[in-house]
């Protein structure tokens, strides 16, 4: 016989970890723990003021009490399948929708079509199949999922251009409520370890898929309008001022915060952490904003003289072969910069 779980402590754990679903793993609840936890709370803290109500329903079903197994017997007598929700419903279209939406983002530009359809209409059935196996309901995923490649597929022949990722989760979810049944037995048979390292792989998961995310797909924009990876604006970050000198730099974004107002500050910010690498272009040859092309070019072979590792007279070649990098690395990028500024005059 499980243990029993108490009301006040659930209701604890809902006051302070609540949006992390804390409170549904404690209750043995893990699919929707991992919905709260991976949504802030059940799509930003919607789910998580709807359990204030919710909770000693879910405390005396976790219990099973008498009163309440009572009306559950009664439901599946008069019922087959479980009574239409619309809550549940709604649940299924968003999750499916942001886990497919979520795995649309983190794949790779360069990802077959094919195999892209396959992998978002996976993303799409595992958010709806997560919400619905929730709770005293349960449902298959491999007919929602071969529904959702139907639908997707569907939807190309007669919109090649373009596809809307919210008919094929609607199809998806509709599949699933038709053949989704009760859970007649809601007894937590796995070990807490075995549920905590199941949650970890989740989470490792899901935390994979943004970072995959962040490295293939994330865009910054800088205050001229032109959109760079984020994976190549951190390699500058790490060479631009903003790392080198970040108290001065912090020091004088709040100073042209309070001069200029903070509504500029974000444009302010993505200048100071040069995602370009302008700056700490600059700094390397020695050069400022207002430096001509012919001035910059007469630095370059200036300071190329000097560092080329054929000609360097030091006994430190490997620091001069590394400062002959950044030189030339440098000018590539400011001649660049000068030839756009060219092109738009």
């Amino acid at each position: 016989m499980t243990q029993q779980k108490s009301l006040f402590i659930t209701y604890l754990l809902w006051a302070f970890f609540g949006w992390l679903g804390l409170h549904h793993f404690y209750l043995g609840r893990d699919r929707q723990a991992f919905t709260w936890w991976s949504t802030l709370g059940g799509i930003f803290f919607l789910g998580w003021f709807r359990d204030l109500w919710r909770i000693p329903d879910y405390v005396d079903d976790v219990n099973e009490e008498p009163h309440f197994m009572q009306e559950l017997t009664n439901q599946m007598k008069l019922r087959k399948y479980p009574k239409f929700n619309i809550v549940r419903f709604s649940g299924q279209l968003m999750m499916g929708y942001f886990y497919g939406g979520l795995v649309k983002l983190a794949l790779p530009p360069e990802t077959p079509q094919t195999l892209e359809i396959f992998l978002v209409c996976l993303g799409m059935t595992t958010g709806v199949h997560l919400i619905g196996n929730i709770g005293r309901e349960q449902g298959g995923f491999w007919k929602p999922y071969i529904g959702s490649v139907i639908v997707y597929y569907l939807l190309q022949y007669f919109s090649p251009d373009y596809v809307n990722y919210m008919y094929c989760v609607l199809g998806t979810t509709f599949v699933f409520n038709h053949f989704r049944e009760y859970r007649r037995t809601y007894s937590q048979k796995r070990s807490l370890c075995k549920r905590m390292m199941v949650f970890s792989l989740c989470m490792g998961l899901f935390f994979t898929l943004w970072g995959s995310f962040l490295y293939f797909n994330a865009e910054i924009t800088t205050e001229d309008g032109e959109t760079i990876k984020i994976r190549d604006s951190v390699n500058h970050f790490f060479k631009s001022p903003a790392w080198l000198e970040f108290k001065n730099t912090l020091w004088q974004l709040y100073e042209e915060g309070q001069r200029n107002g903070w509504r500029n500050l974000y444009d302010e910010l993505v200048k100071a952490l040069d995602p370009k690498g302008e700056a700490n272009a600059r700094k390397v040859l020695d050069v400022t904003e207002t430096t001509t092309r012919e001035e910059i070019k007469k630095t370059y072979k200036k300071l190329v003289r000097k560092w080329h590792p054929d000609k360097y007279k030091g006994e430190d070649r490997a620091y001069a072969e590394k400062k002959f990098m950044e030189i030339q690395e440098a000018y590539e990028i400011l001649t660049s910069k000068k030839k756009s500024e060219y092109r738009t005059e």
